[in-house]
């Protein structure tokens, strides 16, 4: 069967979509303008935020469209280009082979940005900074873009060493310093604004602000920013930083999935997503807002504190057993698309995962509009789709950022409540799992390449001291236990916790099958 490019002009082809089961825009977007922007226009700004807008849209196009913000790849933009940034995304349900089709159109177009900000895209960027319809921002980034690592307050520790650059010298090659340089433009305007973090860690609102504010004192020391910039980013009611917890599983397509476009009969840019979709903002919008209420898996609420309750569940629940798989799952050899799907067949994985879960519905606090055990259980079931190409490699990027929220916050949490000893264990039995992923060889000795990481060099530079085959090497990995920005604490100074843990990695590096012994040890304990 002959395909077309997916474009503006075939979609407004009601022939072409005629008997084809695709959801289609159902407003004009020739004629809506720009109401907000998105850093970091990848696949969870499509199949999420933009799905949300979309629905919105459907409703009221008054929502406005979205304008995109891409740093790292001109590729992309010229791939999405051709398509006039419309992109389909098929959405997979839980049984095997069900899928619906769906065009999302929300994203008018995205501009590429580098460091020129004489560029014509920087030029329209700072047009839209500048215009009052423009409402908020929405940033998709993933965590080690940010630059910094953030234990509370006003303020982040830079530690990525482009950033630092861009602080002394008022330059924008990092993300967080382009977003900097954008919130400048608006206070320049005098014009409100809400900057919304999607990015999946607690607080993440009070992460952002913190980077935000630590290029911004940089900068107004130095004079690369007007006087009162910092304080209006310090000022919510002028500037904030909603907080917000975000769930979908998007990937990129595999060959099945683009031949049951071709089945269509389109050629498209393409994001996979799951069904479930949850969004639950902190309600702080200075400028104003669409009704994001009206769309479905939408929680509205008034406070950080209430957002912070959805936040810890699906860090600790969902995303827990994401990074359990990105680590343990990829020692035991399950990498590639569907290696998640594939790795909740294995017993042990299936099973600590589980145990972890139970232990997180006792010490986790109930939002207000959604049930800790029902999300589990969704959990459970969205993790053994079968239809959801997702490789665990994905998730071990910047791992080390991860150890915390997901694995971590449970274990002290569950250490204060009184959890026995024995199940704590299984909470510290996937970050060892994470030191000993940081080899970069699994467990039957077979080598694959470390995912990014903004300590990747402290992490190889630990794990090319540490001999498979001699568990008394795990001492090389002493420095990431007591890494107090990994781990929240110094293990070796919290009671037997790193001790702890540096002995179920010394049984790890025992030799091969040794991971999955060790799991096994730890289950039956």
């Amino acid at each position: 069967m002959s395909t077309k490019v997916l474009n503006q002009r075939l979609l407004e082809d009601a022939q072409f979509w005629k008997g084809k089961n695709v959801q289609l825009p159902k407003y004009d977007r020739k004629t809506i303008p720009v109401k907000s922007i998105c850093f970091s226009a990848g696949r969870m700004a499509y199949g999420h935020t933009g799905d949300i807008m979309q629905d919105l849209l459907n409703l009221d196009p008054s929502t406005g469209l979205m304008v995109g913000i891409e740093t790292f790849s001109p590729k992309y933009v010229t791939e999405l280009s051709a398509s006039d940034f419309l992109i389909t995304q098929p959405i997979f349900e839980n049984e095997k082979g069900k899928v619906t089709p769906k065009i999302q159109g929300a994203i008018d177009s995205i501009l590429y940005l580098d460091a020129n900000t004489n560029s014509l895209a920087w030029a329209k960027l700072l047009e839209y900074a500048r215009d009052p319809q423009v409402q908020f921002a929405t940033i998709n980034a993933p965590e080690g873009a940010y630059g910094v690592t953030y234990n509370g307050g006003d303020f982040a520790e830079p530690i990525s060493p482009v950033l630092i650059k861009d602080m002394e010298e008022g330059t924008v090659n990092s993300d967080a310093a382009k977003w900097t340089l954008f919130a400048m433009e608006r206070y320049k305007a005098g014009l409100k604004f809400a900057m919304v973090s999607c990015t999946n860690f607690s607080g993440n609102g009070h992460y952002t602000a913190a980077t935000l504010k630590t290029v911004a004192q940089a900068w107004e020391t130095k004079g690369f920013a007007p006087a009162g910039f910092l304080d209006y980013l310090s000022d919510s009611s002028r500037f904030s930083f909603p907080n917000c917890m975000i769930d979908r599983i998007a990937v990129s397509p595999d060959e099945s999935i683009r031949q049951q476009m071709e089945a269509i009969g389109i050629r498209s840019n393409l994001v996979v997503t799951e069904k479930a979709r949850y969004w639950a903002v902190e309600d702080n919008f200075p400028a104003g807002r669409p009704a994001f209420e009206k769309a479905e898996g939408v929680f509205m609420e008034s406070s950080y504190e209430e957002v912070k309750k959805y936040e810890d569940m699906k860090l600790r629940i969902l995303n827990m057993s994401h990074s359990v798989i990105a680590g343990l799952g990829v020692l035991l050899g399950y990498r590639g698309n569907y290696g998640i799907y594939n790795a909740m067949k294995n017993e042990m994985i299936a099973t600590l995962i589980q145990r972890i879960i139970d232990i997180v519905i006792q010490t986790v606090d109930k939002p207000k509009q959604m049930d800790p055990k029902a999300f589990a259980a969704d959990a459970i079931t969205r993790l053994n789709n079968p239809n959801i190409p997702d490789d665990p490699m994905r998730i071990a990027l910047n791992a080390s950022t991860k150890m915390l929220p997901r694995f971590l916050d449970t274990y002290y949490a569950a250490e204060a409540k009184g959890i026995p000893r024995d199940q704590l264990n299984l909470i510290l039995l996937p970050v060892a799992g994470f030191i000993r992923y940081t080899m970069g060889v699994d467990d039957q000795n077979i080598a694959y390449s470390l995912e990014d990481d903004p300590r990747k060099d402290l992490l190889t530079a630990c794990a090319s001291k540490a001999v498979i085959g001699e568990p008394a090497s795990a001492v090389a990995f002493r420095e990431i236990i007591a890494h107090k920005d990994i781990m929240g604490k110094d293990l070796y100074q919290h009671g037997d916790t790193g001790a702890i843990l540096e002995e179920m990695v010394s049984k790890m590096l025992a030799g091969s099958d040794a991971v999955a012994r060790t799991v096994a040890e730890y289950l039956t304990k």
